[in-house]
């Protein structure tokens, strides 16, 4: 096997956090984050519109095929998308690339099936992909977004949150918090990837500045701050070198290095509620989240 088709987000950000985990004033910057695994399907979580990336063996250069997502919930979609050959950033080596774009599905665990000519190519098992709902745009200004939603939760009961933060430059504290939705985690449990696949951020207990945690109870969730270092002097310095021009895909510089997009992020959370179960793959029932933002400078 040249890469694995199954893992666990977590365990994952798990294996690697080491090698994240920084102080405050540096979390989540530059483009010099480790690169993510090999893959069937990248990024394993995505919100519909966004483009996600097939590889295998068996794509043909420049050979178009049809790509269905079927949602647990049974819905089936069909697009359409032909094969580049190009460096995987995974390693930097040459293969075939079938990019597409994510139609609207259910929200959950979704396969996706390769097809051409009427015969199935491949496919990606639905605990290897899941589709998230839309991003919540946040600012780094006093605000606070207050809406009912509904997440979306993969196979193995992980809550996914995605969020846009490409307004935010400046440093701002985030607080978010589930209101009848009592999902009790720690910090060991929350990890956050961006929309390339590449793990972010971990909350490291060495920098207690950078996050905080408090419990919940019966009907709220634990809440999460998180404090996100200002940005405005990294967009200036890449907009200033060969950084500031990438690829069509938005993968590479022009001087080779991988680009690393920080503007939009995943919250993947594991919990577990009172009576000790997770939350059941698909898409939870309404809750109010509250995500508060506060600009603040450490």
């Amino acid at each position: 096997m040249l890469y694995s088709r199954s893992f666990t987000p977590l365990a994952l950000a798990a294996a690697i956090g080491g090698l994240l985990l920084a102080p405050a004033a540096q979390a989540g910057c530059g483009c010099d984050k480790p690169a993510p695994p090999r893959a069937a399907l990248r990024p394993f979580v995505a919100s519909a519109s966004q483009t996600v990336t097939l590889f295998d063996e068996a794509l043909e250069t420049g050979t178009t095929y049809d790509v269905a997502f079927e949602s647990r919930a049974g819905d089936v979609q069909w697009v359409r998308g032909t094969v580049t050959r190009e460096p995987d950033i995974a390693d930097g080596q040459p293969r075939n690339h079938l990019r597409v774009t994510l139609p609207d599905l259910s929200l959950g665990p979704c396969a996706v099936a390769v097809w051409r000519d009427g015969a199935r190519r491949f496919q990606v098992a639905a605990d290897d992909f899941t589709v998230a709902a839309q991003p919540i745009a946040l600012h780094d200004v006093t605000e606070t977004v207050d809406r009912e939603y509904r997440a979306a939760v993969g196979a193995d009961g992980t809550v996914y949150i995605p969020v846009d933060v490409s307004a935010v430059s400046d440093a701002t504290r985030f607080s978010g918090t589930a209101l009848g939705m009592p999902l009790q985690y720690q910090a060991s449990n929350v990890a956050m990837y961006n929309d390339q696949g590449y793990l972010m951020q971990l909350l490291d207990p060495k920098s207690p500045k950078l996050f905080d945690l408090r419990g919940g109870d019966f009907d709220q969730s634990t809440s999460l701050s998180y404090w996100r270092h200002e940005f405005a002097t990294y967009k200036a310095d890449e907009a200033g070198t060969a950084h500031a021009r990438h690829d069509a895909a938005g993968e590479w510089h022009a001087d080779g290095t991988r680009h690393v997009d920080h503007d939009h992020i995943v919250v993947a959370l594991r919990g577990a509620f009172a009576d000790g179960s997770s939350p059941v793959p698909g898409a939870t029932p309404p809750f109010r989240l509250v995500i508060a933002s506060q600009p603040e400078a450490l």
